[in-house]
């Protein structure tokens, strides 16, 4: 008697189990009209995300999302098999971000949150030493590690894509540096807005940044996916511009990342001239300040 429970028991469960598995997959191939209805069934928000967006809209899922060569899942895609990006210069300013892959381009490129950590020296120390009218930049070295965080704040998602790309989203730091005299010299000699620097030139901040970073200028037809990390003998070198004390040969002995801060940093305290030597000591963005002595 028990063994016939027992057999009686068991075939209700696989009874069960069957009917449940045979109505799961009839109301699969019944539910689902299309490729796109399966993607969104799980993934609501991207839609969402994609259907506000200000490109990629009117695509489909599948059109980024091939099939993978099981017909079982669909590929990862990487930006890249559409749209080119040749960086094709040491010098571009984002680098990092482009080999990530997709991942780099979603933290400019989308209104997803994106968190940047990335360290500065602490401070820069150097000497100007005045040699008979030459000024040699000497004893150039870095001080320390700053250990920065900068969160985007945003909360959007990362099909959620946009062309339009602030330079403030992410640099926030090297305008406040900008606003205390640093990272670019916008004050000539006698304390006024340069004609060239001048903000007010510019429609948008954005545009401003990209006069030095990525202008469109005959003397430099290269141009970068974003920015380009410049400095300032670069151009006023190749517009013919003279600087005396031979400044223009002696600031290519300090690293390129730097030889922009020694001219700001000049200028930010006040154009000072070394009788014999003068030691520089300068904390950058978002600490932007200068001491000589």
């Amino acid at each position: 008697m028990n063994k016939k429970l027992y057999v009686i028991t068991i075939l209700a469960i696989v009874i069960t189990a069957l009917s449940q598995t045979i109505s799961f997959i009839g109301g699969e191939h019944k539910f689902y009209q299309t490729v796109q209805d399966k993607c969104t069934k799980c993934h609501g928000d991207i839609k969402s995300q994609l259907s506000s967006s200000a490109i990629h809209s009117s695509y489909s899922c599948t059109f980024c999302h091939r099939k993978s060569t099981t017909n079982h899942t669909n590929t990862k895609p990487i930006c890249q098999d559409c749209h080119e990006v040749s960086l094709n210069d040491t010098l571009e300013a984002h680098g990092d971000f482009a080999s990530l892959g997709p991942e780099g381009c979603i933290a400019c490129h989308t209104t997803y949150n994106t968190v940047v950590n990335y360290s500065r020296p602490a401070y820069i120390d150097y000497d100007i030493i005045n040699s008979s009218g030459e000024w040699t930049i000497t004893n150039f070295t870095t001080i320390g590690a700053l250990d920065l965080s900068y969160n985007t704040q945003r909360d959007g998602g990362n099909h959620d894509l946009k062309e339009n790309i602030s330079c403030r989203d992410c640099h926030s730091d090297i305008f406040d540096a900008v606003s205390t005299g640093g990272h670019a010299v916008v004050l000539g000699k006698d304390g006024r807005q340069t004609l060239t620097h001048n903000t007010g030139n510019y429609t948008t901040l954005k545009a401003w940044c990209l006069s030095c970073h990525n202008g469109s200028d005959p003397k430099f037809p290269t141009k970068q996916h974003s920015a380009r990390k410049t400095t300032c003998d670069e151009c006023h070198e190749a517009y013919g511009g003279s600087h005396p004390y031979n400044v223009y040969a002696n600031v290519k002995s300090v690293p390129h990342l730097y030889r922009s801060l020694v001219c700001i940093a000049c200028k930010s305290a006040g154009w000072p001239a070394p009788n014999v030597t003068m030691h520089f000591r300068v904390h950058q963005e978002p600490y932007f300040d200068v001491t000589t002595w």
